[in-house]
């Protein structure tokens, strides 16, 4: 390749090869030195040569990284959270999982903060605020993992060893799940979540007020914004002029400021939760929003048929399949307003190594079930877990 091709080009930045740039000094070397210069690896001349390419090929390589770094595709690390922040994304760091531990004992024994707790397998959890056992021989405190990541995220009754005894407390249990654990957000994942963005630079329609939301309030999974422009109610209740976040997920008070970032002046909040938000100027701010209804699927598969590769812990991966495709507690799943189509479950089923054939049904309400679609209004949100899956051979 011609060495005018090299570098930043109308096709893009193309980087030459260690070959190509030693063809091409040697070419040179030979112009200027004769036909008959000696430049095999053992001359001098030869020996320089390949210094110089390995210098250059280290040069281009930088070139290369400098390039690509202007771009959300190519760049990664520093470069890629830089780009995001041009349009308003944030880095989501690792965050410490997080839930309630009923401890039992004497009446009356305090159960001082930081008091730690473990699982089997030895992952700590520290008592968030000091609490007292009640006179029924129990308390329920707040606790968080000593450390980050997802292996703390852990199911029910999985919290049950006291790491530093304490007369008059006897046992601990987590009676739900402690989750809200995770790594710091990977390369892919924030540039995944560059792309969700919609209009962030400045935007304050629909679709950047949910952007929003969405993107920069921890742990939620899913969000819908609706508006209505008019001067009347319109078809789905929303006053005049006013629009209504319909959130899945989320601390209330992170999500309230948000939107109160996004929204335009003058244009009021519309929905079931209310939340005040302080402004600079010190103003108290009633900013409205709502909570999705949840609606319960409950799936049936029988005459499960598997085949050698399906694993020991089978039935369990397809539940939990199920369970992260349509959602959960803590899964997103689908998203708010979404329809559990029935047609689209048999493929998560077979995700599962070694499932050969089987019968599905679904429903609602653990009674009747049926083979159709099940229809989630505008401000519902589709929802199962370990209970609602039944798996029968």
């Amino acid at each position: 390749m011609n060495s005018t091709e090299w570098g930043v080009t109308d096709k893009g930045f193309h980087r030459p090869t260690y070959v190509e740039l030693l063809d091409a000094l040697e070419y040179k070397a030979r112009e200027l030195f004769g036909a008959k210069a000696n430049l095999t690896v053992r001359s001098p001349l030869g020996v320089f040569l390949r210094i110089f390419a390995w210098m250059f090929n280290i040069i281009f390589s930088l070139m290369e990284d400098v390039y690509n770094s202007r771009f959300v595709d190519t760049s990664a690390g520093t470069s890629l959270y830089n780009l995001g922040k041009a349009i308003g994304l944030r880095l989501l760091p690792a965050q410490k999982a997080s839930g309630y531990i009923t401890f039992t004992g004497t009446p009356g024994t305090v159960i001082p903060s930081g008091f730690l707790v473990k699982t089997i397998a030895g992952f700590q959890y520290a008592v968030v605020s000091e609490g007292r056992i009640g006179d029924d021989g129990t308390a329920l405190l707040p606790v968080q993992a000593t450390g980050t990541g997802d292996d703390y995220n852990v199911a029910a009754s999985t919290v049950k060893e006291i790491v530093n005894p304490l007369d008059g407390v006897k046992s601990c249990t987590n009676a739900a799940a402690i989750d809200g654990g995770r790594g710091r957000e990977t390369d892919e994942e924030y540039r995944d979540r560059y792309y969700q963005s919609v209009d962030y630079a400045g935007g304050v329609n629909a679709d950047a007020i949910a952007g929003e939301v969405l993107q920069n309030v921890d742990a939620v999974y899913s969000a819908l914004c609706y508006e209505n422009d008019t001067d009347e109610i319109d078809s789905i209740g929303l006053p005049a002029h006013s629009f209504e976040l319909v959130v899945y997920g989320g601390l209330d008070q992170d999500i309230a400021e948000a939107i109160f970032k996004r929204k335009a002046a003058g244009i009021q909040t519309y929905g079931n939760k209310t939340v005040a938000v302080i402004s600079s100027s010190g103003q108290s701010v009633n900013i409205n929003f709502s909570r999705p209804t949840t609606k319960a699927v409950y799936l049936q598969i029988t005459s499960l048929t598997t085949g050698d590769a399906f694993p020991s812990d089978g039935a369990a991966q397809i539940k939990q399949a199920l369970i992260d495709y349509i959602g959960g507690d803590t899964e997103g799943g689908l998203a708010i307003g979404a329809d559990v189509l029935y047609m689209a479950l048999p493929g998560v089923i077979l995700s599962v190594p070694g499932v050969v054939d089987f019968d599905l049904q679904i429903g609602t309400d653990g009674t009747t079930y049926t083979r159709s679609n099940i229809v989630i209004s505008i401000r519902e949100k589709a929802v199962t877990d370990e209970s609602k899956v039944s798996i029968s051979i």
